[in-house]
C-alpha cells in the first residue's frame, strides 16, 4: 500500500510525463483491446454448446475429375448423411441437419408483419446443438408437421405469450405454421444463424422436391454429428466410407464419373469459422500488436526519460535502506496505476465509439464478453503491466548512490534511438498499408464486374398475386424516368446455386455451373450483359428453357464434347433436362472479387407470360421484377418503384435494392478493414509524434551545453539541425525500410482474397517512406531550432 501512495504523489509532478503516458497508453490499448477482441472473437463460435469439444460439422470433400488439382470442400451434404451416420458409424452418439429457408418476413393473424431467420430443423437437433427451452418440448415440436418455435427474441417482438399462433411466411403464401414452444436464442457468433425452427418433417410444404432422403445431390444440409468421450473423427474414416459404399454404391460412381472423388469430413465446430478466415486473424493480430508494441515503446521512453530526472530520488532511498527490490516496486506501482487509469481510458474511449465500432466489424460488443475472449485480454494486459515495469524498474534501481551529491545525466542515447525506431517502424507499416488497402478498395469498387449494376434497381414478387405482375412491369415502364423493365430469377451480387452439365447421351457429370435459373428477354440488356456468339433471347427467337452460357462454360464444354461451336447445340442440365444453347455470354463476377464464384454460369429463357404461369401455379415461386432508369433520372427511383409495388402488395411492405449500393455492401467488410487500419494508422503517427516531440525535447535539454558552445565557435542554425537531425534518420532510415517490407508482405497476403488486385507500384513506398522520414525532420527541426535560438550564456551559466 505504501509502494502505491508513493507512487500516486509523483504521478503528476512536473517533469513526469504522466499525461502523456496516459493519451499514449489509452489510445494504443483501445485500439488494440478492440482488434485482439475481433481476433479472439472468431476463436469463440459455437463454443457456447456444451460439450463442443465433441461436435463435427459434416463437409464434402471432393474432385469433380481428374482434372482437379486439389479437393474443394462444401460444407453442406445430402438430406440422408446425418441420419446415415448415426445409424452406420460407431462412435457417434448422435447426428442432426438443418435446412436453412432463409431470411424471411412473417405474419400473424392479426395481419402485423415480423422478420426472422427461418431454418427447418429434425427432432435431434438439440441432442446435438442444444439451446435452453423456455416453453414447449423441442422434439415433439420438431417430430409435428407445419409446427415451428420461436426465440425469446422473436417472441419479446410479437408480445410474449406466443405459443399456439399461427404465422405465415411473406415468401411462402398459404403456408400456416403453428408455433409449438420457446427457446433461448441464439448468441451472435455462431456458424448457423436462425430465429424461428420449423420441423423437417414440413420440407415438402416448402420445397417442390423433399431431399431429405437423398444421398447423393441436392446438398442443402448442414449436418452436424456429436462423437462418444474419446473417439478421434479420423478413426471414423473407414466406417464413414463403407456407408457410402453400401448406400451410395460410390466405387461404381468413381468409376462411372472417371475420376470422381466424394468422401465427408468432420470439421470441429469450434474452428468452422476461425479456419475460414485464417488470413484476416494474422493480419488483425499483427496490427494489433504493432499498434500495442509501439504505444508501449513510446511509453518505455517516455518513463526513462522521467527517470532520468529523480536520480537523486534513487540514490536517497537507497541510503536510507532500500533495496533494489523495492526501487522496482515503486515503478512497478507507478506502472499499474497508470495502466490502471488508461485502461479505464480505453474502455470509455471504446464505449463512446461504440456504435462506429459495431458498424465495423457486423456484431454487437457486448458479443465478445465470453471467456474466450475476456481471459486472454486480461492476461495480456497482465503481462504488458509486468513487462512495461521491468525495463524501466531495473534501470531506476541501478541509478548509483553517488548521484545523490552531483547532478546525473544519462550519457548515452542509443537506448532511446533503439526505442524510438519502433515506432518509425510501425508508423511506416501502418502507413504504406493503409494507403495500398484504401487504392485496393477503391478499386475493387470501381471494377468492371462484367455488368451493369449502376441505376439497376429490382424488388421481389414475394407475396404478390401472379396476376398483378403484368400491371405492375406494365405501370413501371410508364414511368418516365425509367428504360427498361424486365424478370430474372436473381441478380450476380446474390450468388447463384449449382447444376451439373451433362452431354445428351452421356450419364458423365462435366461440370458444375452457377446456375441463374430463369430471365426474360430484357434481362441481359438491363445488366448491359452481351451475347457475343449467337443471340439473346427473343420472343421471336427463343424457347421455354433455351439456354445462354458463359464463355468459361463454352471452353470447357469444347474440351470434353470436341465441337468446334456450341450454339445450336443440345446438352442436359440436372433440374433442367435437355436444352439448347442459344448463345455466349462473356464471364461476370458472381456474388464479388473478395468472394467470387468461380464456376461457369448460365441463363434460362423464361417468357414473361411463363414467369406468371408457374407463380399461379405455385405461389412460393419468387423472382425479381428488375428495373433500368435513365441517365441522370435515379433521384428518387427507388421511392417511386416502392410506392407502384405497394400497391399490389397485401402488406404495402415492398423491399426494393439498387445493385449498385448491394454491390457495394458486399464489400462492407473490406471497408471495415480499411478504416480499422485509418484508425490504427492515426494512432501510430499520434504516438510517434508523442515520442519524438518528448525525445528532441530531453536530448536539447542534455545537449544544451553542446549546442551552446556549437554557437559560440560560429555554427549557423543549418549546421546545427543536420547534425541532429541526422542522428535520427540515420536510426529512421533501417527502421522505415523494414516497415515497407513488412506491409509489402501484409498487403499481398491480404490482396490473395481479391479476384481483382490493384498495382503495387514502388511509389507508393518511396512517398510513404519520405513522409515518415520528412515527418521525424521537421518535428526534430521544430524542437531542436527552439534550442539552439535561446542564448548560450544562461546554458553556461555555471560551468
Amino acid at each position: 500500500m505504501n509502494f502505491l501512495k508513493l507512487a500516486i504523489r509523483r504521478l503528476f509532478r512536473k517533469g513526469e510525463h504522466t499525461t502523456t503516458r496516459i493519451i499514449s497508453l489509452t489510445a494504443g490499448l483501445a485500439f488494440g483491446i478492440l482488434l485482439l477482441s475481433e481476433v479472439l472473437y472468431y476463436y469463440s463460435f459455437d463454443s457456447f454448446y456444451p460439450d463442443a469439444g465433441q461436435v463435427y460439422i459434416v463437409q464434402e470433400s471432393f474432385k469433380q475429375d481428374k482434372s482437379a488439382n486439389k479437393l474443394e470442400t462444401y460444407p453442406r451434404v445430402s438430406g440422408a448423411v446425418a441420419p446415415g451416420m448415426k445409424a452406420e458409424v460407431p462412435g457417434i452418439e448422435a447426428a442432426t441437419r438443418l435446412n436453412s429457408i432463409g431470411s424471411s418476413v412473417f405474419y400473424t393473424e392479426d395481419k402485423k408483419s415480423y422478420k426472422a431467420d427461418f431454418s427447418l430443423a429434425d427432432e435431434f437437433l438439440f441432442d446435438v446443438l442444444p439451446r435452453p427451452m423456455i416453453t414447449g418440448n423441442a422434439k415433439e415440436i420438431l417430430k409435428s408437421p407445419m409446427t415451428c418455435m420461436v426465440s425469446n427474441k422473436v417472441a419479446a417482438e410479437m408480445g410474449g405469450d406466443v405459443t399456439g399462433k399461427v404465422i405465415e411466411l411473406k415468401t411462402y403464401p398459404d403456408r400456416k405454421l403453428t408455433i409449438g414452444g420457446v427457446f433461448e436464442e441464439l448468441p451472435e457468433n455462431t456458424n448457423y444463424e436462425y430465429d424461428v425452427l420449423i420441423s423437417m418433417s414440413s420440407t415438402g410444404r416448402f420445397f417442390a422436391y423433399d431431399g431429405t432422403t437423398n444421398w447423393l445431390g441436392n446438398d442443402r444440409y448442414y449436418a452436424a454429428v456429436k462423437l462418444a468421450a474419446g473417439v478421434k473423427p479420423e478413426s471414423l474414416a473407414p466406417a464413414i466410407r463403407q456407408m457410402q459404399v453400401k448406400y451410395q454404391d460410390i466405387e461404381e460412381l468413381e468409376k462411372q464419373q472417371g475420376g470422381l472423388v466424394l468422401k465427408y469430413t468432420l470439421e470441429p465446430i469450434k474452428r468452422m469459422y476461425s479456419s475460414g478466415v485464417k488470413d484476416m486473424i494474422i493480419i488483425l493480430a499483427t496490427i494489433a500488436f504493432a499498434v500495442l508494441f509501439v504505444s508501449l515503446m513510446n511509453y518505455t521512453l517516455l518513463t526513462l526519460s522521467a527517470l532520468i530526472k529523480r536520480a537523486k530520488s534513487s540514490a536517497i532511498h537507497k541510503t536510507c535502506g532500500a533495496q533494489s527490490r523495492n526501487l522496482q516496486q515503486i515503478i512497478f506501482s507507478e506502472t499499474f496505476i497508470l495502466f490502471a487509469i488508461s485502461l479505464i481510458g480505453a474502455i470509455i474511449l471504446i464505449w463512446v465509439l461504440q456504435p462506429l465500432a459495431e458498424a465495423q466489424v457486423g456484431h454487437s460488443l457486448a458479443s465478445v464478453l465470453n471467456p474466450i475472449v475476456v481471459l486472454p485480454l486480461i492476461a495480456l494486459i497482465i503481462l504488458l503491466v509486468v513487462l512495461t515495469s521491468y525495463l524501466p524498474g531495473r534501470f531506476f534501481s541501478r541509478i548509483p548512490v553517488a548521484t545523490a551529491f552531483r547532478n546525473y545525466q544519462q550519457k548515452r542515447n542509443r537506448w532511446k534511438l533503439v526505442l524510438l525506431s519502433f515506432q518509425f517502424l510501425g508508423a511506416s507499416f501502418i502507413l504504406t498499408t493503409l494507403v495500398i488497402v484504401t487504392m485496393q478498395y477503391n478499386g475493387v469498387l470501381e471494377a468492371d464486374h462484367g455488368y451493369r449494376s449502376k441505376g439497376v434497381y429490382y424488388a421481389s414478387t414475394s407475396g404478390m398475386d401472379a396476376g398483378k405482375i403484368s400491371t405492375v412491369m406494365n405501370e413501371l415502364s410508364a414511368v418516365p424516368g425509367i428504360e427498361t423493365v424486365g424478370l430474372g430469377f436473381g441478380v450476380p451480387i446474390e450468388g447463384a446455386s449449382g447444376n451439373n452439365v451433362y452431354l445428351v447421351d452421356d450419364d458423365k457429370e462435366l461440370f458444375n455451373i452457377a446456375d441463374f435459373y430463369f430471365v426474360d428477354e430484357n434481362y441481359l440488356s438491363i445488366l448491359n450483359i452481351p451475347v457475343t456468339e449467337g443471340e439473346d433471347f427473343a420472343s421471336d427467337n427463343a424457347v421455354t428453357n433455351d439456354v445462354l452460357i458463359s464463355k468459361k462454360a463454352e471452353e470447357k464444354l469444347k474440351v470434353f464434347s470436341g465441337w468446334e461451336n456450341v450454339v445450336g447445340e443440345q446438352i442436359r442440365i440436372s433440374e433442367h433436362g435437355q436444352t439448347t444453347i442459344r448463345g455466349v455470354f462473356p464471364d461476370f463476377i458472381v456474388k464479388n472479387i473478395i468472394d467470387p464464384d468461380q464456376r461457369p454460369s448460365v441463363f434460362f429463357y423464361y417468357p414473361r407470360e411463363k414467369f406468371e404461369q408457374v407463380k399461379a401455379q405455385r405461389s412460393s415461386f419468387s423472382f425479381y421484377v428488375l428495373v433500368k432508369a435513365k441517365e441522370n433520372a435515379e433521384t428518387g427511383m427507388l421511392a417511386t418503384i416502392s410506392s407502384i409495388f405497394n400497391r399490389f402488395l397485401p402488406y404495402q411492405d415492398a423491399v426494393v435494392k439498387s445493385l449498385e449500393m448491394e454491390q457495394k455492401y458486399s464489400y462492407q467488410d473490406a471497408k471495415g478493414f480499411r478504416n480499422a487500419m485509418m484508425a490504427g494508422n492515426a494512432i501510430i503517427l499520434l504516438i510517434t509524434v508523442i515520442g519524438l516531440l518528448g525525445y528532441t525535447s530531453n536530448e536539447a535539454a542534455r545537449r544544451r551545453k553542446e549546442l551552446a558552445i556549437r554557437r559560440i565557435n560560429g555554427a549557423n542554425l543549418r549546421d546545427i539541425l543536420t547534425v541532429f537531425i541526422a542522428d535520427l534518420e540515420y536510426i529512421a532510415i533501417p527502421a522505415v525500410l523494414l516497415g515497407l517490407s513488412g506491409a509489402w508482405i501484409m498487403s499481398h497476403k491480404w490482396m490473395q482474397n481479391f479476384a481483382v488486385k490493384a498495382p503495387i507500384h514502388w511509389g507508393i513506398f518511396v512517398a510513404c517512406s519520405l513522409f515518415v522520414l520528412v515527418m521525424v525532420a521537421f518535428i526534430a527541426a521544430v524542437n531542436y531550432t527552439r534550442s539552439a535560438n535561446r542564448n548560450p550564456v544562461e546554458a553556461l551559466r555555471y560551468e
